[in-house]
């Protein structure tokens, strides 16, 4: 935001309009190496928010890269540069409760499961050097972040991204943010609710009295998105920045 240490995103609109974007990053992490700085970003949150890279396509999960971009983009930041994606995460507050039928459980099995519950998720560099520096102690699957180590120090089944893929995310998501704001300046508020599966986009608003959206109504349906798969939405965004 203004006068703090990273200024907002600003988005210019065709019109010449300026649209500052301002925000509080919960946690940033830094990593100094030889090639740069690699930066972390981890959002807490009091539920249990899964990570989806379909969800970033659709516009329902759009904060943790808008933040990652607000350091990331800024020249005057005071990291070694260059400044290079290191994640993006959101780590669950909680204080979990573990039961078990077996009454001589092991203090070290206790903890796992727990550490289990409160693995952070969301989406890393596909950098086996990076996922050593966040977890130490790491063989096989992690129990704090979305990542698996194989034999020979080779990514398993893991939440990764290459750097040229983080770039065309970033690329996406500001697309992305220009349209909702020239939206917002166009005065746009039709009625467009989305229905995910069994979430839908009315189950938290607080504007259902005024919209009065009702399933009942003829004309009033919900926008169906589905669950893609990480290949073809990587697919389509490379599609939406470069088009």
């Amino acid at each position: 935001g203004d006068n703090e240490r990273f200024p907002p995103i600003t988005i210019e609109l065709p019109s010449g309009q300026l649209i500052k974007l301002t925000g509080r990053i919960d946690r940033l992490d830094a990593l100094k190496t030889g090639e740069g700085t690699y930066l972390r970003i981890v959002d807490y949150k009091s539920g249990n928010k899964a990570f989806k890279l379909s969800d970033i396509y659709y516009g329902l999960q759009v904060q943790l890269i808008t933040y990652l971009d607000a350091v990331w983009e800024n020249e005057n930041n005071d990291f070694q540069k260059p400044v290079l994606p290191g994640g993006i995460l959101y780590f669950r507050i909680d204080d979990p409760v573990i039961k078990s039928s077996n009454s001589k459980i092991e203090e070290e099995d206790i903890e796992k499961a727990i550490m289990k519950q409160l693995k952070m998720k969301g989406l890393l560099l596909a950098d086996v050097k990076l996922v050593k520096e966040m977890d130490r102690q790491i063989e096989g699957d992690s129990l704090i972040i979305p990542a698996r180590l194989n034999k020979g120090d080779v990514l398993g089944r893991s939440s990764v991204a290459t750097g040229e893929q983080f770039i065309k995310l970033r690329g996406y998501v500001k697309k992305l943010l220009e349209r909702i704001a020239q939206e917002i300046v166009d005065g746009s508020i039709m009625i467009n609710p989305y229905k995910k599966k069994r979430v839908t986009s009315c189950q938290f608003c607080s504007y259902l009295a005024v919209c009065q959206f009702d399933r009942a109504l003829k004309d009033d349906n919900y926008k169906i998105l589905r669950d893609c798969k990480d290949e073809e939405v990587w697919e389509k965004i490379t599609n939406e920045v470069f088009s």
